[in-house]
């Protein structure tokens, strides 16, 4: 049975035991030579070196194993600043000491609750302060000689230059981070951009079909309802044209197939050409084409009807060099009532085309009144 990997050690804490560890030993340095020179007794000796070469140690350990380390480190900071306001006290606030003390804690908590940590520190600094005053009284010794003082700027430069090192390190990283983050938004943005594209193009395959390129019924029955919409807010007609070979059945036997594929694409492409960009071509079913004019009068759509078959009529069909002959019947069925649905008016245009073939195909045939009342 092998031991549980143990937590990750969270940055602030493994942050502030390094910088706590290596300015509180300098600390220790910097009273050290104060204590010789003003021959403090045994006691204080091992006070500040439990304070700043053991205590470092104990508080790490302390938010390191806490619930919440950086609640733990936040409490750890605000002691510092009351240790801090003992000794100052104790030591009568010798001057660059108490500076040195004082200034290093605020930064601290500075650092980890903004404006609101200098009040922090104060209070805390106060506290341990009052505590010294409580119980010893007042007592001032501000001179420090000029070695101490200069090891208190040191120690001081040293810390500070340490806190902006680790906010360097910390804004270089948050940058890389954030570089990252672009690339990565940048690269989403490009896959989300590339499967919109294939949307829209499984979209676009989907309603077409893939003999001709025309829309199909399944592209019709989405826009057709839109259509009527739109024409009965303008308050203009809608007129369809429903369209079929004449005798394709015998192009496929006579000529096979591929022939009666080829003939489809090109009547596809010959009536796609006289269409508008407002209107729909559709391959309605095997050799039947529905086109859907907007705003055409049943009067004009005949023309447009009439213009149609004359086109196909008029196209060299050639198999093998051997002419033959494609011509269109054609049903046409008008309206601008929206209480006529589309369904309805594409039958009045199937019952015209029926009787277009009826009457010998190769003609254009109206629907009766399309006007419901």
């Amino acid at each position: 049975m092998t031991d549980a990997p143990a937590a990750p050690i969270h940055w602030v804490v493994r942050m502030n035991y390094r910088n706590r560890a290596g300015s509180w030993l300098a600390a220790f340095v910097v009273l050290a030579v104060h204590f010789s020179e003003h021959a403090y007794g045994l006691w204080f000796w091992l006070f500040m070196g439990l304070q700043f070469l053991v205590y470092p140690h104990v508080v790490f350990w302390r938010a390191r194993h806490a619930k919440d380390p950086l609640a733990a480190e936040i409490q750890n900071l605000l002691f510092d600043n009351f240790c801090f306001g003992v000794w100052a006290a104790v030591l009568g606030f010798p001057l660059w000491i108490t500076y040195t003390l004082f200034i290093c804690g605020c930064i601290n908590m500075v650092a980890f609750s903004a404006f609101k940590g200098v009040l922090q520190a104060l209070g805390a600094f106060l506290a341990g302060v009052l505590l010294v005053f409580a119980v010893v009284g007042w007592h001032f010794t501000l001179d420090t000689s000029l070695l101490v003082s200069a090891l208190s700027m040191a120690s001081l430069s040293g810390y500070l230059i340490l806190f902006a090192f680790d906010a360097h390190r910390r804004t270089v990283a948050l940058s890389e981070t954030r570089s990252k983050l672009r690339q990565s938004e940048a690269g989403l943005q490009r896959q989300i951009q590339a499967i919109q594209s294939l949307q829209a193009q499984l979209t676009e395959q989907a309603n077409r079909d893939p003999l001709t390129g025309l829309y199909n019924r399944r592209y019709l029955h989405d826009s057709m309802q839109r259509e009527f919409d739109r024409c009965a807010r303008e308050g203009a007609p809608l007129s369809l044209l429903l369209i079929d070979l004449d005798h394709f059945k015998l192009v496929n036997d006579h000529h096979g197939h591929s022939v009666g594929d080829e003939v489809l694409r090109q009547v596809s492409a010959i009536l796609e050409q006289e269409t508008r960009s407002s209107d729909i071509c559709c391959r309605y079913g095997g050799e039947e084409f529905l086109l859907v004019l907007p705003g055409v009068d049943v009067q004009a759509a005949q023309e447009r009807a009439e213009h149609c078959c004359n086109q196909i009529a008029a196209h060299p069909w050639l198999v093998n060099g051997q002419a033959f002959a494609v011509t269109l019947s054609v049903g046409v069925a008008c309206t601008a009532d929206t209480r006529l649905t589309p369904a309805e008016l594409i039958d009045r245009a199937d019952q015209a085309l029926f009787r277009a073939k009826a009457e010998g195909r190769n003609r254009v045939c109206l629907s009766g009144p399309t006007t419901l009342a």
